[in-house]
């Protein structure tokens, strides 16, 4: 009986196949689906108030696979976006296995979709032209979840997406994308290749993009992998950038990780690990990384520009850094940070806010640099030119204003070692304040020869012209060893103390010279003045003066002085001062004159008298010259100053001297015998 019944059953059951079968095969001779094209374009009329266009002709399976296949076809844009439509295909393809369906399984074939447009929007008031598409309406719930869901893979060729920001007046284009996947199964591993130009209008942008990858998602507990993952990015006529990771994505916490990360471009390797979080609400991103060794010039060669002239050929040929990002959609963060330039250590914090308008924080420490490396290099005789001489010629166009008030930073630097212009200060400490054109150094601290730097400089750029500010001082530095790494020569030694407070305006080095303006005072004590002996120069005007060939002698060709100060007006670039005192065992000098800052030329006068001593420099020789004030004419480039002693003003000095001299004697003989006749008379 038993086995009557299963046979009962096995023929009802392939009866119902024959039927189905029967069926299917009507359907497909007998049924148009396009006698239902008007039918569809007006539902989806009346669901979503746009135009469903159907050109091409409908394509019906039933059974295995249940599918249709639609051929140009387009769907209108929402009200006020244009007469473009929103999405155009012209050919799309979508199947699903019907058996399955009564298990309330999904089980897809392969999606294909050839020929799509897709135009987004968003206007000036921020609605987008797919607002109403995605919006709930009625309070109706929608569909109830499938049990599971299958793709045998996806297809996009030929496709092209539009986005358009009315509101931020940005575009972004990506053409010609394709996308191909294997089957797409919960918790199975597909492998996925995509490809695409992408456009961008603000900031301008072009590249072919690529991507490759095993993927593996799980619905259940929203969680996306990408295990590896390798992406290529080529700006049109620029270095290409690959990427490498392990991607884990946790959509519903919002987390993702990029495990064993490794990112090229221009020769550099960047490598780490970052994690994100809120990566759908509010992206960030954090995690250490590191920047292998790589040679700065060549990444400048990759950017096909021309590497930095600099006056030493193996400077930035050296970098490597280490540091823990922290990003974010305004902010960019870099802790610890260890980074290496040829033979300097940087070490401290960087962050970066504000994309839009930057501004930067710092706490930076360098160990030893020389900043004359990377320099331009610069001719050797215009080292000779002095101190004015070699400050000019490193000497460069300033930035615009524009760009200065542009420039928003608040750090600090310190360095241990620093050369700069030749010169060599240590513990040198700057503390920068930038903000809306006008930028602060101060403090601004050094030690160097022996001695103490103060400085506090100003920048204003809220004009159409840069105005500068100085105000620094050097407290007992050694003026010697200064003056031979700056300008090459010690010109003048001792211990020294300058202040100035300065002020110029203009757009590069010359025109700050031309309106530079201000007040000085310096004063040096136990020193030299090198290159001229005063002393010699008023003994060999006296041996001319008495039809005498200067006598030869192997003192030093330098005016010794135990005291030497004054102070200065600078006005247009033009130093004037009223008030130079020196003081030597042998010589009391006295000074007034002009400096030209921008020709770089003086115009002086010295006035050298003799002390009442024999002792010093050529003393013995010179003590008739004694109480008399010599004019000794400085002139001439500072690079090659003459100094030529008034020898008729020393002569009329003499003379005058002797006629006082004379006179006195006539007066006290005349006091003499007419108090020799009164007394006569009286007798």
């Amino acid at each position: 009986m038993l086995k009557k019944l299963l046979k009962i059953i096995a023929w009802l059951a392939g009866g119902a196949l024959l039927a189905a079968i029967a069926l299917t095969v009507t359907a497909a001779l007998f049924f148009d689906p396009n006698d239902f094209k008007q039918h569809i374009t007006r539902v989806v009329q009346e669901k979503t108030g746009r135009e469903l266009t159907v050109q091409g002709p409908l394509k019906l399976t039933v059974f295995p696979w249940l599918g249709v296949q639609l051929n140009q076809v387009t769907l209108g844009n929402a009200p006020g976006f244009g007469a473009a439509p929103f999405a155009s295909v012209d050919t799309a393809r979508l199947r699903t296995k019907l058996l399955p369906l009564l298990r309330r399984e999904v089980e897809l074939d392969t999606v294909t979709l050839r020929g799509m447009t897709l135009n987004l929007s968003k206007n000036k008031s921020g609605q987008t032209n797919w607002g109403d598409l995605t919006s709930e309406s009625g309070g109706k719930r929608g569909p109830a979840r499938l049990g599971a869901l299958a793709i045998g893979g996806v297809e996009i060729d030929d496709a092209k997406i539009i986005w358009n920001d009315q509101a931020g007046g940005k575009s972004y284009t990506l053409d010609n994308f394709s996308l191909h996947s294997g089957a797409l199964a919960s918790n199975r591993p597909f492998d996925v290749a995509m490809k695409f130009d992408a456009r961008a209008n603000n900031p301008r942008f072009d590249a072919r993009a690529e991507l490759r990858g095993t993927g593996k998602f799980d619905p259940d507990a929203q969680r996306l992998e990408f295990k590896p993952l390798h992406i290529e990015l080529a700006p049109r006529g620029k270095p290409a950038v690959q990427l490498d990771t392990q991607l884990s994505a946790d959509l519903q916490h919002q987390t993702l990780t990029l495990a064993d990360l490794k990112l090229e471009s221009l020769g550099m390797t960047v490598s780490g690990e970052l994690r994100g979080t809120k990566i759908i609400d509010a992206p960030s991103f954090s995690g250490p990384l590191r920047i292998a060794p790589f040679n700065p010039r060549d990444v400048f060669k990759q950017l096909g520009a021309a590497p930095p002239q600099s006056a030493d050929g193996a400077a930035l040929t050296r970098a490597a850094a280490t540091f823990n990002l922290d990003a974010a959609s305004q902010q960019l963060r870099l802790t610890k940070l260890a980074a290496k330039l040829d033979d300097t250590s940087i070490t401290g914090n960087l962050t970066l806010k504000n994309f839009a308008r930057p501004v930067t924080n710092f706490a930076l420490a360098l160990d030893d640099v020389d900043v004359d490396r990377y320099l331009p290099p610069r001719e050797e005789p215009q080292r000779s030119a002095g101190f004015i001489s070699s400050a000019n010629a490193a000497q460069t166009n300033a930035p615009p204003p524009a760009t200065l008030r542009a420039f928003n930073a608040q750090g600090m630097l310190r360095i241990g070692k620093l050369k700069v212009a030749n010169l060599r200060a240590t513990d040198v400490q700057a503390t920068l304040n930038a903000a809306n054109g006008v930028i602060k150094l101060h403090p601004l601290n050094a030690n160097l020869y022996g001695g103490t730097y103060q400085g506090n400089v100003g920048l204003d750029a809220r004009g159409d012209a840069l105005q500068l500010t100085l105000d620094e001082k050097l407290n007992g530095v050694q003026a010697g060893p200064l003056l031979r790494d700056l300008a090459g020569k010690e010109r003048l030694t001792g211990k020294a103390t300058l202040s100035a407070k300065l002020a110029a305006r203009g757009a590069d080095g010359d025109a700050l010279l031309r309106t530079l303006g201000g007040n000085a005072a310096f004063s040096f004590t136990d020193g030299a003045v090198k290159g001229v002996n005063i002393a010699k120069l008023v003994r060999d005007a006296q041996a001319r003066l008495q039809g005498q060939a200067p006598a030869r002698d192997d003192a030093p060709n330098q005016t010794d002085f135990s005291e030497l100060r004054g102070t200065a007006v600078i006005t247009g670039g033009i130093l004037h001062n009223e008030d130079l005192t020196a003081k030597s065992p042998l010589l009391r000098v006295t000074g007034k004159g002009d400096v030209n800052l921008v020709d770089r030329t003086m115009d002086y006068v010295l006035g050298v008298a003799l002390v009442n001593t024999l002792t010093g420099q050529s003393g013995k020789e010179l003590t008739e010259l004694r109480d008399v004030t010599i004019p000794v004419k400085v002139s001439g480039p500072l690079a090659d100053l003459s100094y030529r002693p008034d020898v008729e003003g020393l002569l009329r000095g003499r003379v005058e001297a002797e006629v006082e001299k004379k006179r006195e004697e006539v007066e006290q003989r005349l006091q003499e015998q007419l108090q020799e006749k009164l007394k006569g008379l009286f007798q």
